[in-house]
């Protein structure tokens, strides 16, 4: 009889940008998304090594958010921390570190601070090709005499080191470690025997200490008890204790760089020549802000004239399956239901997964070059006039793809006043569940009979003002909060800026066909079920056949139709109808329902049996009373506002309830939003009714 196999945690940490998530990927066969700046893992993810690289134990590995040290200054380094020392929950069996080969100086001090704390420890020395490029050491067995731990080479961007790294891992447990502790000064000692919890020199009193004079140990986890100790000390001896510990850390780690080949002073400086020379130019004061605007206008330029092709093929191909649907089922309820309701509703929303690929795709390729970090050095010095943190730009940009990983994202704010003005920014940035809605918008009504390249420009200008005006209205919605409700000093932007990297390709797309895949699960899972609510809304009662010609049609008479009539009223001075409004009405769960919710309406609106294709519908769509067009140029702009400012998203009202834990922000982001949404939309269409645009 077998014996089952005790599993193995083992945390995986290391500052950021060293490809700790990249190796995870590795060891799991996981497809994380690894982002070239600091932030990007934001919560622990869990994986088993892959079955090719299981040994004798089974290894589930924690990939943990990047920290520089064990004194945590924001919530995903406090997360870190408290994996690590087992606050909470049982402590990992083993640590496995990864570091960078190219700047061994200022990965040491984490290596040392896990070494204080007694785990099994096993370092990844990561980059190794790139330290061989610039000669620089990258001896793992050196490394691992002076640590006292295993040591392993790797370049987790092509495998290299894997295998015996996963060897290793399977092995950590087994290793004896004891604590190894610096020898600070009788100041550090002193003190740390009086915070120690449980008596000697303890790194929970060493943590404990650092955090008194940081000024977070209340906001990352001391008790009350601590607190009170921690009062007690002189703050004078508290600094000067600290000062002991971290330059008794820094002289070992000296010594240690002696002894490898390379000293502190030089290490990690030739690793960054190419890209300080590439920065001159991209990171220039002036320069560099204008070469920023010109690649987020050839990105959304691009997804306007290199999607297109694909978007055609998609509405046909859900036109035919509508059609040999529609004809095996043959009329009735039913047949109602699968064509005009789930196909056309989901097709009208599938149809527009090439630009969200598109947008994914070219996030992905800047974020994995490093340049996503000069954009947050570049709008630094913007942000800082306007009151912000500089670190915010990161989640806002993430903002452009999905707000709920951009709100996690901004854990790693230290300031929660900071961080909180952060999140409620975030809903403001374009998301990608917006451009399915000004993709329809721009398609159907910015469109002449006869255009060339001039048409695809400016639907791509159109596309990239709404960006545009999303990201303003973000940063002045931060400026505004931070001089009223959320009054804060600015703290400096420190910001570690990578060297350029080529990006995966592979590992890009993969990135891109995970998002795009999460959209249409989470996309299609709604619009299905509200598809199905919505079908019968419109459907009954059913004996309201409607009067034809002058007289409402039998959707304007369903429940539905009633309902999305009586607030007409309100939606007229914005421009806007009853159709409309039922899918603003449906867009409360989700921005992208609103594409389905539309194609349903004007799917069971037609007289015959055909696939309706929704931009054309909408761009010849006629008052019957008036004839003429429904739908105008004015009417789609105020409607493409209206949804840069609503907050139409239950999740990321969700997550906001997760993140600030009270249920008074997600309200005060909603309320707020709906009501500038609706102004801004009424200033946009009467203005220009006055100014002759109707």
């Amino acid at each position: 009889m077998s014996r089952e196999v005790k599993p193995i945690r083992v945390a995986l940490a290391g500052n950021p940008n060293v490809g700790k998530t990249s190796l995870f990927n590795e060891l799991t066969g996981s497809r994380h998304r690894v982002g070239n700046y600091a932030g990007v893992t934001v919560e622990r993810r869990e994986g088993d090594l892959a079955d090719g690289l299981a040994a004798s134990a089974k290894v589930t590995l924690l990939d943990l958010p990047g920290t520089y040290s064990l004194s945590p200054t924001s919530e995903d380094e406090a997360l870190a921390y408290r994996v690590l020392t087992g606050e909470g929950e049982p402590a990992p069996d083993a640590v496995l570190l990864v570091v960078d080969a190219t700047n061994l100086a200022r990965n040491l001090y984490l290596a040392l601070q896990l070494l204080e704390l007694g785990r099994p420890l096993v370092v990844a020395l990561n980059m190794v090709d790139d330290a061989r490029a610039l000669g620089l050491p990258s001896d793992a067995a050196s490394l691992a005499d002076a640590l006292g731990v295993s040591v392993v080479a790797t370049v987790a961007r092509t495998g290299e080191g894997v295998s015996q790294l996963a060897a290793a891992l399977a092995q950590a447990e087994s290793a004896e470690h004891e604590p190894r502790l610096a020898a600070p000064g009788p100041d550090h000692v002193a003190l740390c025997e009086t915070l120690a919890c449980l008596g000697g020199d303890s790194a929970r009193a060493r943590w404990l200490l650092t955090a008194g004079v940081a000024g977070t140990a209340a906001q990352f986890g001391a008790t009350a008890t601590e607190l009170e100790r921690l009062a007690a000390v002189d703050d004078a001896k508290a600094r000067r204790a600290c000062q002991e510990l971290v330059a008794t850390r820094y002289a070992e780690i000296e010594q240690m760089l002696v002894r490898l080949g390379s000293r502190r002073s030089d290490a990690g400086a030739p690793a960054m020549t190419r890209s300080q020379q590439i920065d001159r130019v991209l990171t220039h004061r002036a320069l560099g802000l204008v070469i920023f605007a010109a690649v987020m206008s050839v990105v959304f330029v691009s997804i306007f004239t290199w999607a297109q092709p694909l978007m055609d093929a998609i509405e046909a191909g859900f036109g035919a399956l509508s059609s040999s649907i529609g004809d095996a089922l043959g009329p009735g309820m039913l047949t109602d239901l699968v064509t005009q309701g789930v196909i056309a509703g989901a097709g009208n929303v599938v149809v527009f997964v090439p630009q969200i690929a598109l947008l994914f795709l070219f996030l992905g390729l800047l974020e994995d070059s490093g340049y996503m970090a000069r954009a947050a050095f570049l709008m630094d010095r913007i942000m800082a006039r306007l009151g912000l943190h500089g670190r915010a730009f990161i989640p806002l940009l993430s903002g452009y793809a999905c707000a709920i990983p951009a709100i996690l994202g901004t854990r790693t704010i230290s300031s929660f006043k900071d961080r909180l003005v952060t999140i409620l920014m975030i809903p403001y940035m374009s998301c990608s569940a917006r451009l399915p809605i000004y993709s329809l918008v721009i398609g159907a009504l910015f469109v002449t009979a006869d255009e060339g390249a001039s048409g695809d420009l400016e639907r791509g200008g159109i596309l990239l003002g709404m960006y545009a005006l999303s990201t303003a209205s973000a940063l002045f919605v931060g400026w505004l909060y931070k001089r009223t409700i959320l009054t804060s000093p600015t703290p400096p932007l420190v910001l570690e800026l990578p060297p350029y990297r080529l990006p995966r390709v592979r590992n890009t797309l993969l990135i891109v066909y995970d998002r795009t895949a999460d959209f249409v699960r989470n996309a299609g899972t709604v619009i299905v079920m509200l598809t199905i609510v919505l079908w019968g809304l419109l459907s009954f009662p059913r004996d309201q056949t409607g009067a034809g010609g002058e007289g409402p049609t039998r959707i304007a008479e369903s429940w539905g139709g009633r309902a999305a009539r009586t607030l007409e009223p309100a939606l007229e001075p914005i421009g806007q109808d009853w159709r409309m409004g039922v899918g603003i009405i449906g867009s409360f769960a989700a921005r992208e329902v609103l594409v389905g919710t539309l194609g349903l309406v004007y799917g069971m609106e037609a007289d015959d049996d055909d696939p309706v294709e929704l931009r054309r519908a909408i761009r010849e769509d006629r008052d019957s009373a008036t004839g003429k067009p429904r739908y105008t140029r004015l009417s789609g702009l105020a409607l493409m506002v209206f949804f840069v400012y609503a907050c139409q998203c239950m999740s990321t009202l969700s997550v906001v309830r997760r993140e600030t834990r009270s249920w008074r922000w997600p309200a005060f982001m909603f309320v707020s939003m709906t009501a500038l949404a609706y102004l801004a939309a009424l200033v946009v269409y009467q203005g220009g009714r006055l100014l002759g645009y109707a």
